[in-house]
């Protein structure tokens, strides 16, 4: 069980830590292309529109699914003081 703690206390953590960062830096990566973006660089609008939706994709599922993450962190810290009780603050019967 006291791996299941280290997975709750620092796993979940740990993802949710990762998926932000990699959410900034793809953030500020496609900000940095928005600033050089030369539009005379496209012969095509379809090549144009490639570029600008090029890893928004990743953004929209990081931030759709982070929220299922954090369910997930605190349905298994719950079952896990469940598991081991109230702890002796009075509350197991």
């Amino acid at each position: 069980m006291e791996g299941l703690k280290s997975l709750i206390e620092y796993g979940i953590i740990g993802l949710l830590g990762f998926l932000s960062v990699e959410a900034v830096a793809i953030a500020i990566e496609r900000f940095r292309f928005y600033q050089g973006l030369q539009l005379g660089d496209f012969a095509d609008r379809r090549l144009l529109e490639l570029a600008l939706t090029r890893r928004l994709h990743l953004i929209a599922t990081i931030g759709s699914n982070a929220p299922y993450v954090g369910l997930l962190g605190t349905v298994l810290g719950i079952m896990l003081i469940l598991h081991h009780g109230a702890g002796g603050t009075g509350l197991s019967s």
